[in-house]
């Protein structure tokens, strides 16, 4: 399964071509988008090119936010509601609650995304996070997986 997920990012990579279109979706749509899916500023090309990554997970009582390389990084943990176009996270380290304006557009690109997140006044990273609608992997784990294939 996590291979042919792995063969479908990379056939989705060669026939894109950079970031051509967008079409912001409704607040509705993108609340449901937000949750249980990987976010991430960039591909890496190598195995130590840093990126950041948000993942809002409900079910497990909140999100995480990764400043990582493939093999390396810390994280943090926080809770967070989303609401139609806001986000209000709790960051528990540092006590304080931040909501911000967030949109999700679906783009072409850059390969293999073909959606993007926003979230402006991010209390975390650079602001701009690319995902995968078909994404279904509900853990962490299979980032990981995907991460060290493509690095390879």
């Amino acid at each position: 399964m996590i291979r042919a997920l792995v063969v479908a990012l990379l056939l989705v990579s060669a026939c894109s071509s950079g970031e051509n279109s967008s079409t912001k979706l409704s607040a509705a749509e993108a609340q449901k988008l937000l949750i249980d899916r990987n976010w991430l500023d960039r591909m890496p090309d190598t195995e130590r090119d840093r990126l950041h990554v948000y993942r809002f997970v409900p079910n497990m009582g909140g999100g995480v936010f990764q400043d990582r390389t493939l093999y390396k990084g810390t994280f943090e943990l926080f809770s967070f509601s989303a609401t139609a176009g806001d986000i209000t996270f709790d960051l528990h380290e540092t006590r304080q609650k931040i909501t911000a304006p967030f949109s999700i557009e679906t783009v072409t690109g850059p390969a293999p995304f073909d959606l993007r997140l926003t979230i402006d006044g991010d209390p975390r990273g650079p602001g701009v996070y690319y995902g995968i609608r078909a994404e279904t992997d509900k853990t962490l784990t299979g980032l990981d997986q995907q991460l060290r294939a493509l690095a390879q």
